[in-house]
């Protein structure tokens, strides 16, 4: 059973400049930025915002569910 193979040749050329390194100062002031948030606050913030996604789908599905199971027991 013959096959055929083939190599491609991809050019792959190396950046002469290497990346830049962040400046200390940007540095520091991430780290200030991160040191100021309260997260527990985010995290109570987030748990809420998934929890109503939650509640508002489970109602959603509810509904949908409701909607079939008279549809079926009108038959």
């Amino acid at each position: 059973m013959p096959t055929t193979t083939s190599v491609s040749t991809l050019q792959m050329t190396i950046r002469e400049n290497p990346a830049a390194q962040p400046a200390r100062e940007s540095f520091r002031a991430i780290l200030r930025k991160t040191a100021e948030t309260d997260w527990d606050a985010v995290i109570l913030k987030a748990d809420k915002l998934i929890s109503r996604a939650g509640a508002v789908t489970l109602t959603l599905s509810a509904l949908y569910f409701a909607f079939i199971f008279v549809s079926r027991s009108l038959r």
